[in-house]
């Protein structure tokens, strides 16, 4: 029998955790806590032990391991044992020690997954292989400064991470929304001058999420109403910024059981005819222009407006650009118009769609203005973004949040149409075109894609998925739960559904999806999968370009705050101007 050649990197780690334990013993065993510690890194030894395999990313990842997480952990307990009264010191680092085992609990669940990886995946080929040569045309890796300097930066911005987490974590206390509402702003002013409270709140928050607590984190420059005022005046200003609220006006059509339907049936990639949808309602449709103002979160879909064009939406014949549009998809017309829309002389020829991310839990388009009004204005005013405001998990679950995208996007009849979306809204933006190609109609002239989310099966393992392990803003712990959230009926299935992981979409329909641009930081969990799919669509010989800024993580887009945000993050911004334009300006030349 051949001999299992064994990885250092596992074998320390093992080591490690063994010390672990011989160290927690001198702690009183009596302690639930402590029976409670012992016994998570005792099946976490044995998870090492059972993984132990000649693999070529095993190495690797048990070095980030141990570099991360279980190294400095055995530095934290033997430090804590050179107190006099090691008991006190030990429970002053009980939150550190749970998180630690929290995400102990996490890598246990990746180990199965890292031998599975095939050996020709990108990732187990070495970097000096032709496969990356190839990619390399396709992809740049670009250092925004100095990673110390960023570093200082994001320590900075880490700390207002933290208060937000606390001022989070307020706004559960108390049910009553007045009442919560003052004792949030109360115990956040507190907290910005207490910024170590602020810190064990977040330790403790991040360890075991709740639902609501993301909800809140990820929503607080749309709840906290300081802070909403403060980015009020400070965002770039605009032209023209409207709300429109749009009923829905049309049956359901996608729904999780046709899903799943044409997945069993072998259908999902067939396409069809597209000829029209069932309106809810006629009389709905007769009233819709002289209610497009009128605020209604129930029924409609709330859409942001934004352009450097200050007559957009000032006279009724720009309303009826949606109005009229919308008179096309209905079941009596077969066809979705593909014209200059009447409105405004003609002067608006361009259409940015705009899909927010935030883990379908939280977020919107408000937050998400720090950079979609600078796209409006360089683009210019002959441009008009739509930002929606969809209906979010787990009140609307997996496919809510995509009809409502889909349904809007139907809407759309200007010349050129780009879609945007960040992270699960990059995901629907892929979805909308699948969609798209399906339904026969118009697939967008672009797509850009800012850290999308293009695979939900996270059994599906790649190097790049650790750095969740690390995440200050999007850890691994709160990714689990708005998973959970998002698919929460027990019959979705991200390993077959490519409305959920585009990764896996047919080359059929792949080939048919418009030029893209993709920006991801190299620090986040998600960039993994995104060079997987780059790579894929490398293979199909697609116009795509990715790239991956050092030092920065999972959704800094939004991380242009202004005193407490990360400088260089205005920069990035200005090259997502630039990269939009040229999707515009390519399409023109087709």
């Amino acid at each position: 029998m051949k001999k299992v050649q064994h990885s250092e990197g596992m074998i320390d780690a093992i080591y490690y955790l063994q010390k672990c334990q011989l160290i927690m013993k001198h702690f009183n065993t009596q302690n639930p806590n402590v029976i409670e510690w012992l016994f998570q890194l005792d099946e976490t030894q044995k998870q090492f032990e059972q993984n132990q395999c000649h693999h070529p990313l095993l190495e690797q990842c048990a070095q980030f391991i141990n570099h991360k997480i279980i190294h400095p952990f055995l530095l934290c307990l033997e430090q804590v044992l050179q107190f006099k009264n090691f008991e006190q010191e030990l429970q002053k680092h009980k939150l550190e020690i749970d998180y630690v085992i929290r995400r102990l609990q996490i890598i246990r669940e990746f180990l199965p997954n890292i031998s599975k990886v095939p050996l020709d995946d990108i990732y187990c080929l070495s970097n000096t292989h032709q496969e990356w040569a190839h990619l390399a045309k396709y992809i740049q890796f670009i250092d925004l400064d100095d990673p110390e300097i960023l570093d200082l930066q994001f320590e900075k911005f880490n700390d207002y991470i933290s208060v937000g987490c606390a001022y989070a974590k307020l706004g559960n206390m108390i049910k009553l929304p007045v009442f919560s509402m003052i004792f949030q702003n109360l115990g956040g002013a507190f907290l910005i001058t207490n910024i170590e409270k602020a810190r064990q709140i977040k330790l403790k928050e991040m360890t075991n999420p709740s639902v609501k607590f993301i909800q809140n984190l990820w929503s607080i420059q749309d709840k906290a109403p300081v802070l909403k005022n403060f980015m009020k005046y400070s965002m770039t200003k605009i032209q023209s910024h409207h709300k429109i609220y749009v009923p829905y006006l049309f049956k359901p059509t996608f729904t999780l059981e046709r899903i799943n339907q044409e997945i069993e049936s072998g259908t999902l990639f067939q396409q069809e005819e597209f000829k029209g949808f069932d309106l809810i309602d006629e009389n709905l449709y007769e009233k819709l222009i002289q209610s497009l103002f009128r605020k209604d979160r129930q029924n409609k879909i709330k859409v942001r407006v934004l352009s450097a064009n200050k007559e957009v939406f000032r006279s009724k014949i720009d309303e009826e650009l949606i109005v009229k549009q919308i008179a096309n998809i209905s079941k009596d017309h077969n066809n979705i118009f593909e014209g200059t829309s009447p409105g405004l002389d003609g002067k608006i020829k361009k259409v940015i769609l705009q899909i927010h991310g935030g883990g379908w839990v939280g977020m919107s388009s408000f937050s998400h203005q720090t950079y979609t009004r600078k796209w409006a204005n360089h683009i210019g005013e002959d441009c008009v973004i739509f930002s929606i405001d969809y209906r979010l998990a787990p009140k609307y679950p997996y496919p809510y949040a995509l009809e409502d995208v889909c349904k809007f996007y139907m809407n759309i009849n200007l010349e050129q149409l780009i879609l945007a979306g960040d992270s699960a809204g990059g995901n629907m933006a892929l979805g909308i075109c699948f969609r798209a190609i399906k339904m026969g109609i118009r697939v967008p002239d672009g797509l850009f894609l800012p850290y999308p989310v293009v695979n939900l099966n996270f059994k599906v393992f790649n190097p790049y998925l650790l750095n969740g392990l690390i995440d200050q803003i999007a850890p691994t712990t709160i990714l689990v739960v708005v998973l959970r959230e998002y698919l929460n009926s027990g019959k979705e299935h991200p390993d077959t559904d490519p409305y959920l992981s585009p990764i896996i979409a047919d080359d059929s329909f792949l080939t048919k999806l418009p030029k893209m641009r993709i920006i991801c930081g190299a620090k986040d969990s998600l960039t993994g999968d995104t060079i997987r799919f780059v790579n894929k669509m490398r293979k199909l010989h697609h116009d795509i370009k990715l790239d991956i800024f050092n030092c920065l993580s999972h959704g800094f887009m939004n991380f242009e705050v202004p005193i407490v945000g990360v400088t260089h993050i205005g920069s990035v911004i200005n090259i997502s101007c630039k990269m939009v334009q040229e999707l515009f300006k390519s399409s023109e030349v087709q």
